[in-house]
C-alpha cells in the first residue's frame, strides 16, 4: 500500500501547508477543474516519461499501473483523450461521417482539434507523429484517414459502469518550477462519495497549466468499480 500511505501523507502536508498557499474559491474550482480533465476521461495513473512498464513492479489491490505517456507505444491513449475530451466539452467540434457505410465510426473530428487539445492539457506536440500505431492497436476506439478521426461515442463508454469522477483540489504547494495539486476524487452524481485521493504535478504556463504527472490511490479496494 506504498502509494496510499504516500498519498495520505502528501494530504497531511497539504493541510499542514494550506495556509502557506491560501486560495481562492475561484483558483480551488479552476484547479479543480483542470484535473477533472483528466479524471472524467479514466486518465487517474499517469507521466510523461518515455520508458516501458515495469513488468516487475508489484502491486496491492488498492494500486493501478502508472501508464507512461511519453512512450510512443502509448500515443493512442494521448489520442484518445483529446477525443474524449471533446465528446465531453467540444460537442460543436463533431462532424457525422460522410462516408456511405461509415464502418469507421458515426461521428468523425478533425486531427487539428485533437492535436490542440493534447497540447493544451499535456505540452506535448504530437501533430509530427507516426500515427500509423493507431491501425496497429486493437484497443484502439479510433481510426484515422490521415485528416480525421473516425470512432462512435458508445466506443468510450466503459460497459455497465456509467460512473464519472471530477477532482476536488484541497491543497497546492510549490516544487521549483511545478506546483503539486492533492485532494480528492469524487462520484460526479454523488459529491459526498469520494473513492480516492490524487496528487498531480503541473507546470503553469500562461492562465492555465500543463499536467506532468497524476497518481491516485483509491480508499478502498474496490476502486472506482
Amino acid at each position: 500500500m506504498k502509494k496510499l500511505f504516500y498519498a495520505a501523507l502528501i494530504f497531511f502536508i497539504f493541510t499542514i501547508c494550506v495556509n502557506a498557499f491560501a486560495l481562492t474559491d475561484s483558483e480551488k474550482k479552476r484547479m479543480s477543474s483542470f484535473v477533472s480533465a483528466f479524471t472524467e476521461t479514466g486518465f487517474f495513473n499517469f507521466d510523461l516519461e518515455d520508458k516501458e512498464p515495469d513488468a516487475d513492479e508489484v502491486l496491492s489491490e488498492y494500486e493501478e499501473p502508472i501508464t507512461h505517456l511519453g512512450n510512443p507505444a502509448n500515443l493512442t491513449e494521448l489520442i484518445r483523450f483529446g477525443i474524449f475530451h471533446n465528446l465531453i466539452h467540444g460537442q460543436d467540434n463533431l462532424k457525422q461521417c460522410r462516408d456511405k457505410n461509415c464502418e469507421s465510426g458515426a461521428l468523425t473530428l478533425d486531427k487539428k482539434i485533437v492535436f490542440d487539445t493534447v497540447k493544451k492539457y499535456f505540452g506535448l506536440d504530437i501533430s509530427r507523429k507516426d500515427l500509423s500505431i493507431i491501425a496497429e492497436d486493437p484497443s484502439a476506439a479510433f481510426s484515422y484517414d490521415g485528416k480525421l478521426f473516425h470512432f462512435d461515442e458508445e466506443s468510450f463508454k466503459e460497459p455497465g459502469n456509467d460512473t464519472v469522477y471530477f477532482a476536488d483540489v484541497q491543497g497546492v504547494t510549490k516544487r521549483g518550477e511545478y506546483l503539486m495539486f492533492a485532494g480528492d476524487i469524487y462520484d460526479s452524481k454523488k459529491i459526498t462519495n469520494r473513492p480516492g485521493m490524487f496528487a498531480a504535478i503541473v507546470k503553469p504556463v500562461k492562465n492555465s497549466w500543463v499536467i506532468i504527472s497524476m497518481t491516485t490511490d483509491w480508499v478502498t479496494n474496490s476502486g472506482r468499480d
